[in-house]
């Protein structure tokens, strides 16, 4: 996975003259005194390089996209002057709490924002972001190594699912927990013959070390870790008003843990695809190509301004009362619309007369990809 700093612009001056990045790129990261946040959090280092040292080392070597090799070897922007031997030490240390330590970079972040005034206001539309990638691999013994679905390539790669946790601010997204995860696959062999399962690395852990949990984590289910993501997220000071997901991940379940988190305070948006779900609407109950054909005569309606036809309905999905939205953008699905900021792309799919109601009232929203329709649904309290 590469480390996308293209489009920041704040740092090409630091990045523009190379003697000085390392200089430069330290003194920023001292305002988030990452020797005292972990001292607090008693996970330094006893001898050796400091873990602080460490971790800003290679916080600095994807900044500048180089790995530890390169950068040790060929002393790129001379950013490290220690062996790459123990980088990697650091790395699998098994009392090392990397999500931990992410939570407090992300708190110590806000602090940061309200020291200088940038922290969002009361009125701010604010965001959890649960998303997953793939991390490709090339190797099969690496721990927990298994074949996943890369929907970009269409095909299954070796390597890792990655789920991450992130805060939007209104300004700023903020990743504040991960989990690495494996698939099983339908043969639950998660892809790999017998002899490349033989060839991983295994290990007996220690139940009370951080990375025990991380990885039976690896195992589970990316629903219920990104649900244990949202209630750690709201524990620990992070109250956002929405979360937004893709497909893979709106369903009831989520639903009805996000609403439980902070007395109903959180709704949802989300994306899913055409399916066999069922909603009762007038009594009956109609999946999403069915309410399509019933009702978009009746009830269709045309938006100019995003050139778009949309259906209103209410509804229930399940036990949970619902308004449903349909939105059809004419086939053409690779149509050009507007760059947006993250959490606005759920309002780039909604006609413009409908996104007032859909802010201002009560309700948790999600909505449905399918094919070249859409579908909103609002659940209400």
């Amino acid at each position: 996975m590469e480390a996308k700093i293209k489009k920041i612009s704040g740092l090409s001056k630091l990045l523009s003259v190379k003697t000085r990045v390392s200089d430069d790129l330290l003194h920023l990261f001292g305002k988030f005194g990452i020797s005292r946040l972990l001292s607090r959090l008693s996970l330094e280092k006893h001898d050796g390089v400091s873990s602080s040292e460490l971790i800003l080392s290679l916080c600095l070597f994807r900044i500048v996209g180089e790995s530890i090799y390169s950068i040790c070897k060929h002393k790129i922007y001379e950013l490290s002057n220690h062996g790459k031997n123990c980088f990697y030490r650091m790395m699998i240390r098994p009392q090392m709490n990397w999500r931990r330590l992410m939570n407090h970079f992300a708190l110590r972040y806000m602090c940061l924002l309200r020291k200088y005034g940038e922290d969002p206001q009361s009125d701010t539309t604010t965001c959890f972001i649960i998303d997953d990638t793939v991390l490709e691999k090339s190797g099969v013994r690496m721990e927990g190594i298994s074949r996943v679905y890369d929907h970009v390539k269409g095909r299954c790669v070796l390597g890792y699912k990655l789920l991450l946790c992130a805060f939007f601010d209104g300004k700023t997204t903020i990743p504040f927990d991960f989990s690495l995860h494996q698939e099983k696959g339908k043969q639950g062999d998660c892809g790999l013959t017998k002899q490349q399962y033989r060839k991983a690395y295994h290990i007996k852990r220690n139940t009370g070390n951080p990375d025990y949990k991380c990885f039976q984590e690896c195992k589970m289910s990316k629903m219920e870790v990104a649900m244990d993501m949202l209630r750690r997220g709201w524990k620990m000071g992070l109250h956002a008003k929405y979360v937004i997901t893709d497909s893979w991940f709106t369903c009831e379940q989520l639903m009805t843990c996000v609403r439980s988190i902070g007395k109903g305070a959180m709704h949802i948006v989300g994306l899913a695809k055409m399916g066999k779900t069922k909603y009762t609407v007038s009594g009956r109950k109609k999946n999403a190509a069915e309410l399509i054909a019933t009702y978009e005569r009746e009830r269709g309606k045309n938006c100019r301004n995003y050139k778009c036809r949309y259906i209103q309905l209410n509804g229930h999905l399940g036990d949970i009362p619902v308004r449903i939205f349909l939105i059809n953008y004419g086939r053409n699905s690779r149509m050009e619309r507007p760059a947006i900021p993250p959490f606005k792309f759920a309002c780039s799919l909604l006609p413009k007369e409908v996104i007032t109601s859909f802010f201002s009232t009560n309700f948790c929203n999600f909505f449905i990809n399918l094919s070249y329709y859409v579908i909103i649904t609002l659940i209400l309290r």
